[in-house]
């Protein structure tokens, strides 16, 4: 049977070279970067008052100077009027010309229109308090590279740069489909013999953590024909199609026989981890399919371990691995990989098989246990998206 690390690889040859679109500055962050951004300016365009106070003139060497002006953050720079003249000043104001040096107000008294240093305090140097113009960066340097994944301090560099919209690599267009008569709307009273279905809503969850919410989420009927034709009106358009149940060795798991029916390629079927064995991926035409189990524990877990990352990748934003000390662990059976609930708090958490999805409510993610021996005190962690 297939391994976790044989999947990974067979996973990685479907790697979808992402498209570019453009996105509004105020949508970019956490997106793959897909232009260099060059400075349309000098940072700071201009020799920027960086302290409230005053601007002087500090080859003068003085301490006492007359105001002659208000220089306030954003109108134009004014000139000095005259020797031994200051300017009131705001922090983000451009210097006013004639002046090399700002004064902080806590180091000035004032008396009408004469101010002049405290006892102790030293004689302005010349920059004393100025940002001067073209010291972060120049006009025409490069501020963000291609492939950068942004995050809320490069929209910084964004906006000083006048990039809106941002190009960025495209998402996967994909849709999540659930498959199974016993399933019902979330808010309808299910009969009996039915149940509400809370995979969709835990993967949407997962997938809206990481920014990567499907395009169309829908149900599928159990029935061969029916559920062949709602694939046909479902996969026009979809690069990635992800489906809950129908994949395991009962009478009615038909998603892996009716999309070969239709011309999928399997690529593999089942691996050799628990929860979530009968895992099936395949390929229809230029569409990736990713058919999960249907418990809920173990949809969840496969989709966060497999399907999550890759549609991560095809977009530019690998995920790293990350490890996590735990005691006490033991070596699964054979070359078998187990998955196990797990809280930072509380380490490993009890739970009862891959239907109690209660049990991850304490959950933090959870880890990979295999035949590695490095598992067994440093584990992979495979951590819910918005925790960490």
């Amino acid at each position: 049977m297939l391994s976790t690390a044989e999947a990974d690889r067979l996973l990685a040859t479907l790697h979808q070279v992402g498209r570019v679109e453009t996105v509004p500055l105020a949508q970019a962050a956490g997106r793959c970067l897909a232009q260099n951004v060059l400075a349309d300016r000098d940072g700071p365009p201009y020799h920027r008052v960086a302290m409230d106070g005053y601007a002087v003139d500090a080859s003068e060497n003085l301490g006492t100077w007359i105001v002659r002006g208000l220089q306030m953050a954003g109108k134009p720079p004014q000139e000095r009027k005259g020797p031994a003249t200051a300017f009131e000043v705001s922090t983000g104001a451009v210097l006013p010309g004639g002046c090399d040096a700002v004064v902080r107000y806590e180091d000035t008294k004032r008396t009408g229109d004469t101010v002049y240093l405290k006892p102790g305090i030293l004689l302005p140097l010349p920059g004393s308090h100025v940002h001067h113009q073209g010291t972060d960066y120049h006009k025409g340097d490069q501020l963000l590279a291609s492939g950068l994944i942004l995050r809320s301090p490069h929209l910084h560099s964004l906006a000083s740069a006048g990039t809106d919209p941002v190009s960025v690599v495209s998402r996967p267009r994909w849709a999540l489909a659930a498959t199974g008569d016993e399933l019902v709307e979330v808010r309808d009273q299910p009969l009996g013999w039915q149940i509400r279905r809370s995979n969709a809503a835990a993967i949407l969850g997962e997938a809206t953590a990481w920014g990567l919410r499907p395009d169309t989420e829908t149900v599928l009927p159990d029935n061969g024909e029916s559920l062949k034709e709602g694939l046909e009106q479902l996969l026009p358009g979809l690069e990635v199609l992800v489906l809950t149940g129908g994949v395991s060795a009962g009478r009615l798991d038909l998603v892996p026989e009716v999309l070969t029916q239709m011309g999928a390629q399997t690529l593999f079927h089942k691996i050799d981890q628990r929860p979530g064995k009968p895992l099936w991926c395949g390929q229809l035409g230029s569409t990736v399919l990713f058919g999960l189990p249907g418990n809920p524990v173990s949809s969840l877990f496969v989709f966060r371990r497999y399907v999550l990352p890759w549609l991560l990748a095809c977009e530019g934003r690998p995920l790293a691995e990350t490890r996590v000390r735990v005691q006490g662990l033991k070596p699964p059976t054979g070359h078998q990989t187990v998955f196990l609930p797990w809280s930072r708090e509380h380490g490993v958490l009890d739970w009862k098989g891959s239907g109690d999805f209660l049990a991850l409510a304490d959950s933090d993610g959870f880890i990979e246990v295999d035949a590695e021996p490095r598992s067994l005190s440093e584990p992979r962690v495979h951590q819910w998206g918005g925790y960490w």
